[in-house]
């Protein structure tokens, strides 16, 4: 399936009835090997544990996922609850913000806007018989309900993207054969892209800043006009400073001057 860009983002209510789902499969399970979940988000909602995804749920078990819950990012592997860091709602509510998860070589890495903020030993084999749940939980609830955008989420198995610090694209990702999922307003793309189910999940025109489609950076300020000075010195010679040789000057005026002088240097 074609990638078409140019287009808007998800866009979910925030309650149980918005999500995505995608049917388990042993494809999702990423054993103990390399891998890479990344998406970018814009929170809206005021919900007391929302899952941005997980395979799984609180009551029955986690897999692996993700909430952000009273300002910390917790990270969610076979049921443990990892603390990432602790965000205030300014830095990450109601505007674009990059997450990116990313294990290599049984080193876990969790970044935000391209910056690592947590990292872990982790050889946990990811491995459930729940389905994936973007915006909530295996068995979605209000509480657990995502409210706002993504303008794509991406499931990569066997390979880290990221293993420091990286610029944050400005384009989705170009879609591998690694890719379990890339989804997006306009397609959902990946080897199981054409299994997801979309449960009220619409889309709205807000997307990330630079990203195609979003409105162009205001132009620069015009600067403000600073009318001209007083002139301090006049346009004309001061002829009181100059002098003539005597003789110099044509008989009634007329004719041409001779050798002039500054009064400083005549004797």
């Amino acid at each position: 399936m074609e990638i078409i860009y140019n287009m808007p983002s998800l866009s979910f209510i925030g309650n149980a009835t918005s999500y995505l789902r995608i049917p388990n499969t042993p494809d999702f399970n990423f054993g103990a090997g390399d891998f890479t979940i990344e998406w970018y988000q814009y929170q809206t909602d005021s919900n007391q544990f929302p899952r941005i995804f997980q395979i799984g749920s609180y009551d029955t078990g986690t897999s692996i996922g993700v909430s952000i819950e009273g300002g910390s990012f917790i990270f969610w592997s076979n049921n443990s609850a990892n603390f990432a860091i602790s965000l205030d709602s300014s830095v990450y509510k109601n505007q674009w913000v990059h997450f990116a998860i990313s294990r290599a070589s049984g080193a876990t890495r969790v970044f935000m806007n391209g910056t690592s903020i947590f990292n872990m030993v982790d050889t946990n084999e990811y491995s459930s018989a729940n389905d994936l749940v973007i915006g909530n939980e295996s068995v979605p609830s209000d509480t657990a309900a995502f409210g706002g955008y993504l303008s794509y989420f991406s499931w990569v198995k066997g390979v880290a993207l990221y293993t420091s610090n990286f610029t944050v694209p400005t384009d989705f990702p170009i879609v591998t054969s690694d890719y379990q999922l890339l989804l997006t307003e306009s397609s959902f793309d990946g080897t199981l892209g054409n299994t997801a189910l979309n449960n009220n999940v619409s889309n709205t025109t807000n997307v990330p800043p630079g990203f195609p489609g979003s409105p162009p950076p205001p132009p620069p300020p015009i600067p403000p006009f600073t009318p001209p000075t007083n002139m301090k010195k006049s346009l004309f010679a001061n002829n009181a400073m100059i002098f003539y040789t005597r003789g110099s000057l044509a008989p009634g005026g007329v004719g041409g001057v001779g050798n002039a002088s500054i009064k400083a240097r005549k004797t």
